[in-house]
């Protein structure tokens, strides 16, 4: 008896329990020795009893010896020292041949370390959002949930006491349609003792539904049942996120295939670029564009320079460095295809915003060869056209210049008036032709330009006295706002004031009578900003887009009764590009515009009082 773990007794049935025989295992759990106990010699085996706890262990005690059935009971020892230690007691009645009590046998064991161990599992357990558990299932198809913690209770609404026995409580709750494929895994992982790991719904007591994800290790018992130790959450919120994130990516899929389709039928291409770190990526119409083997290369900065014309590389540098100021990648060259040929390709793109310093394009990019290829015979026909008309026009000018002048003699009043009218429009087509012509060479890189040190004040000043009495004829005032004495950029004189005027004049024509058109000048860090105020008629938002296209010409009346060949604007803006240099403008219907450019400024450019201020509000 002695070498059995814990303490073994023999005692009468008794209220004090009065021992017979104790072994000498109770001396560490009470710190009292076995002698003590002896038919009470010293102190009775009750008195070490919890009293909290004596009246419950009665009773059960009489009840099992009622029932001549055995007793497992739990309950705490007071120690010699003070502290409390808990026990389980596995005991029987003892019955003589008459059926009469004679004694009461039984074991005490110390569980006080499983008690404690049991505690602090409670607590860990309380602090996970799903539930720790037990689950067990025989083979006649009972099922109950041994283990359970509280958390049982937010999961399924059942609390562990009463699924401990029997878990129909807890598959009650389970939702019908998702019950064939949970019992179908419960016994696939009893079957191969492997693994489970399902998703399912539960229903709630409000009528909704929420989503259980569980995963346990199962363990074959002696009695053939089956025991997994699992854990069991609530997953509702993240499956709705997935859910949506799921019909999210099934849009997108879907808008992915209407925008390929789209761009396979439009032979458009879509791509993304990081100017950077020169990351590249690409649609697959691209590879078609540039006649590259999609299976065969992957998108990349280096296969995309080694397919652009080397004439042309310049151009998308350029380009790339207007789009890290404007946010607006807008140019058109060529590419040589693997097989030699040679293409013209349009890409527009917009720089992405963003937080760090990072640049990323995304854009577009077409092949515009037949575009091109059009347009290089229409030049080339306005170009053959303009220098066959020019030598006839010369002398059909000069010819009626003589006679209007009446050097040739007096001229009848009647014929008179119809050949001003035929000097005028010879007038205004040879200005045509001029334009054209101008247009044809800067567009081939001919137009020759004298950059130099160019003083902005005095520029600006010589303009404006020269249109003085233009914008007389149309009642408006011609102003000249204030410029820092020393400004200058790099430009070419004739060219400016080519670019100049123009801007002026289209101001002036397009202004009411009696208001004020006015041009300025500022820096801005590296360059000038030269800019024409006007109050006008402004351009309609149709139109504006296509403002500095060659020929184009509002539809609104005013501008058609001002007249113009449409080129102004389209040789302004090569001007001002081939001079190193941006242009632009902002408009209001009804409310007037401003046309500006920019040009470099030039070194020995002396900063004044008034280019100090401009800085300052720039800034």
């Amino acid at each position: 008896m002695a070498n059995i773990p814990g303490i073994t007794y023999r005692c009468k049935a008794d209220s004090d329990w009065t021992m017979l025989y104790m072994s000498g295992g109770i001396d560490p759990l009470s710190g009292y020795p076995a002698t003590d106990f002896i038919n009470n010699k010293v102190r009775s085996y009750a008195s070490v009893i919890h009293p909290d706890d004596r009246e419950r262990l009665e009773q059960l005690v009489m009840e099992a010896i009622a029932l001549k059935q055995s007793w497992v009971l739990q309950y705490r020892i007071m120690h010699k020292k003070g502290h409390l230690l808990w026990v389980e007691e596995r005991g029987k009645a003892e019955f003589d041949d008459s059926g009469q009590l004679s004694f009461l046998d039984g074991l005490i064991l110390d569980i006080s370390e499983e008690k404690r161990l049991k505690r602090q599992l409670i607590k860990l357990t309380s602090q996970l959002p799903g539930v720790v558990y037990q689950y067990q299932q025989w083979p006649d198809g009972h099922a109950a949930f041994p283990y359970a913690s509280a958390a049982i209770q937010a999961i399924y609404g059942v609390t562990p006491e009463q699924v401990k026995d029997d878990a129909s409580l807890v598959f009650a709750k389970l939702y019908a349609a998702d019950l064939p494929a949970l019992a179908a895994s419960i016994e696939s992982s009893s079957r191969q003792l492997s693994i489970w790991q399902h998703e399912y719904r539960v229903c709630r007591d409000d009528g909704s539904l929420s989503w259980l994800a569980g995963r346990a290790v199962p363990e074959r018992m002696p009695d053939g049942s089956t025991l997994w130790h699992g854990y069991i959450q609530d997953i509702t919120e993240t499956k709705q996120y997935y859910l949506q994130l799921e019909n999210v990516n099934k849009e997108l899929e879907l808008a992915r295939e209407r925008l390929n389709t789209a761009s396979e039928n439009a032979l458009i291409g879509f791509w993304q670029a990081n100017l950077e770190t020169g990351e590249l990526w690409w649609s697959p119409v691209i590879y078609q564009i540039f006649g590259f083997n999609e299976g065969a290369v992957n998108p990349s900065a280096t296969l995309f320079k080694s397919a652009v014309h080397p004439d042309d590389w310049r151009l998308i540098e350029q380009s790339e460095k207007t789009a890290r100021e404007t946010g607006i990648h807008d140019v058109v060259h060529r590419i040589i295809r693997p097989d030699g040929t040679i293409r013209w390709v349009h890409e527009l793109a917009r720089m992405l915003p963003s937080d760090t310093k990072q640049h990323i394009l995304i854009g577009s990019v077409q092949d515009v060869t037949e575009r091109m290829q059009l347009q290089q015979l229409k030049d080339e026909f306005i170009s053959t056209v303009s220098h066959e008309l020019r030598t006839p026009l010369t002398s059909i000018k000069g010819a009626l210049g003589l006679v209007n002048s009446g050097t040739l003699g007096e001229v009848p009043e009647s014929i008179s008036k119809l050949l001003q009218v035929a000097q005028s429009n010879s007038e205004r087509l040879s200005q045509l032709i001029n334009d054209l012509l101008d247009i044809e060479k800067l567009i081939a890189g001919k137009m020759p330009f004298d950059l130099l040190a160019v003083e902005v004040e005095k520029e600006l000043e010589y303009a404006v006295n020269n249109l003085q009495p233009y914008a007389s004829q149309f009642a408006v005032n011609l102003q000249l706002g204030d410029v820092a004495p020393q400004l200058k950029i790099t430009a070419d004189k004739l060219r400016l004031q080519q670019v100049v005027t123009n801007l002026l004049s289209n101001a002036i024509k397009f202004s009411g009578k009696n208001s004020t058109v006015k041009i300025v000048a500022d820096r801005q860090s590296e360059h000038v900003r030269i800019a024409v105020h006007d109050s006008g008629i402004g351009i309609a938002s149709e139109f504006q887009p296509r403002i500095f296209e060659r020929f184009a010409q509002a539809d609104g009346s005013s501008s058609r009764q001002s007249g113009g060949t449409g080129l102004g604007l389209a040789i302004c803006k090569e001007l001002v590009e081939q001079m190193g240099g941006n242009i632009g403008f902002s408009s209001v219907l009804h409310q007037g515009s401003v046309f500006y450019f920019t040009l470099p400024l030039h070194p020995d450019s002396q900063p004044g009082k008034a280019d100090k201020a401009s800085d300052e509000n720039t800034q």
